[in-house]
């Protein structure tokens, strides 16, 4: 989009009780369901009918605009050829990078873009827009990922060990460099459609060592060595209504619990100011 001039970034927030109860099946006391939907598929939906009708009113003042999908493997259709090739799962774009460009939002170790009001716990989703809007400042507030205090929960709690310990990936963004932890996508979409045990279906599917297989995960997923419930689970909600089985590292991230003191003195009215103003 050459006359691209503005992003606009939104995140909506996931309510804490759905992941308080997640859990695994057999666990009488815990349920996957509020999580599934209301904290991935609702939230995906309502976020897009929002950037869909900004967009169209950003059209009727005679600026271009332009959407993606929130997430989910239709937004990573364009490179399924280099997905199957390489092992690599890609969208056609970064909703969390353009949250943290925008000043919603910083990242933590976990690659999840993390914000002071609630943590790991939103969804982002994102406008591009030929209108050239004021833009906001970088988040500049106390720092929310403190991996040395938790201990990496994120690394520790993935079941499929999609979260590198060390190895790390690093972006730039106006002055400031961010840092994440390496991360095996393909891996992670073992857990994300429940194929593997602790990530919440019924499936026990054991992963090959080493980097993801793209070629491995979609075998093992249409070979039938999935459990019945969980692949029918994923055939009828149209990929987008519901899905996330696992989102083991945002449910358990503690960055909002671990700032909250230093949060406590920050000036929440300054950044909502900034944000009102740009609009």
């Amino acid at each position: 989009m050459p006359k691209c001039k503005s992003v606009i970034s939104i995140g909506l927030h996931i309510h804490q009780g759905a992941a308080d109860v997640w859990g695994d099946y057999d666990d009488r006391h815990k349920t996957n369901t509020p999580y599934l939907f209301y904290g991935y598929g609702l939230t995906n939906l309502e976020s897009s009918r929002i950037v869909n009708r900004v967009a169209k009113l950003l059209e009727y003042q005679g600026y271009q605009s332009l959407c993606f999908l929130p997430t989910w493997l239709t937004s990573m259709t364009k490179y399924m050829d280099e997905s199957l090739i390489e092992g690599k799962l890609r969208a056609e774009f970064s909703h969390r990078h353009a949250a943290v460009a925008a000043g919603i939002a910083e990242f933590g170790w976990n690659g999840l873009a993390l914000t002071p009001e609630f943590g790991a716990m939103q969804r982002f989703n994102s406008i591009l827009t030929s209108a050239e809007l004021e833009p906001t400042p970088l988040y500049s507030g106390p720092l929310l990922c403190r991996k040395q205090k938790c201990g990496s929960t994120c690394v520790k709690i993935c079941p499929t060990q999609a979260i590198s310990a060390g190895e790390k990936q690093t972006v730039q963004i106006g002055e400031r460099t961010f840092e994440y932890a390496a991360h095996d996508n393909v891996r992670c979409t073992y857990a994300i459609h429940g194929m593997v045990k602790g990530s919440g279906g019924r499936s026990d599917i054991k992963i090959p060592d080493g980097p993801g297989s793209f070629i491995h995960y979609a075998t093992a997923q249409s070979s039938g060595e999935m459990h019945y419930y969980d692949k029918s689970m994923l055939e009828n909600c149209f990929g987008i209504i519901c899905g996330d089985f696992c989102g083991r590292c945002l449910h358990k991230c503690p960055s909002r619990k671990l700032a909250k003191k230093d949060l406590e003195q920050y000036d929440f009215t300054l950044r909502f100011s900034v944000m009102n103003t740009a609009w």
